[in-house]
This record gives C-alpha cells, structure tokens and sequence, in this order.
C-alpha cells in the first residue's frame, strides 16, 4: 500500500492509505473495473437515511423538506440537511425554492443520475430482502 497522506489529529497521526491495485480491482466479464474513484459516492450511500431519502425522493415528483422529516419517522432535521447535501453534491438530488409561498419552502427531487443510482440499487435491495 503506498502512502497517501499523514496528518495530525488529537495528537494522534493517521496515515491514509491508498488501496493496492489488487484491492481496488473488480474482475467482470473480461473487464476490470477500479473502484477506489467511487469511494465517495459509495460512502455516502452508506450513510444513514441515505437510501431511505433515494426511495422518498423516487416515488414521487417533489417533496418538501417537512415532508422528508416527517415520512422518515422525524429524524433530527440536520441530519436529513447534511445528507441531502451530500446527495446534491454528487449530483443525484435537485432542489427547488418556493419563494411564492410563505415561509419559503424547499423541494428536492432526484435527478437523472439519482432516478439511475436507484434504479441501480433496488435489485441489490431486493437480494438483501431475500437474505434476510
């Protein structure tokens, strides 16, 4: 493994490690495929909500943020915030503000990319339902 970075934290230095090329590969079908550039993404599927908000969000047009909270069984608001951010910085959720309305209100919907991650993930949902 090669050394990416040290950094200090808390007095404690971490070394973050590059994946070996054996580690990173994925061999399918005659291609081999690198996952280590998906390491984000992945990370932020992982994250609690995360696939729950791609499920809400696939089943219908727009939903309001009130209506994320409240169809999630009312989890802490910022939770919900961060991880909307995370999926609209990877390009999978949209928003739209409602200035019109008072007070202002904010939709959010997926976007291509995220109606394709879902469409994605609901087999692998699927086999984990069935294994459970």
């Amino acid at each position: 493994m090669n050394i990416v970075q040290n950094f200090k934290y808390r007095n404690v230095i971490t070394k973050i490690m590059k994946p070996s090329k054996k580690a990173c590969m994925i061999y399918s079908g005659g291609k081999n495929i690198c996952i280590y550039p998906s390491e984000k993404t992945l990370n932020v599927i992982g994250k609690k909500y995360t696939l729950l908000i791609i499920a809400l969000l696939g089943n219908e047009k727009y939903v309001k943020f009130n209506e994320i909270l409240r169809n999630l069984g009312s989890p802490r608001a910022n939770i919900i915030s961060v991880r909307l951010k995370e999926l609209e910085s990877l390009g999978f959720v949209k928003n739209r503000i409602l200035s019109n309305v008072r007070p202002i209100s904010v939709e959010y919907a997926l976007t291509k990319d995220g109606r394709k991650l879902r469409k994605l993930i609901l087999p692998l949902l699927s086999w984990i339902e069935k294994k459970v």
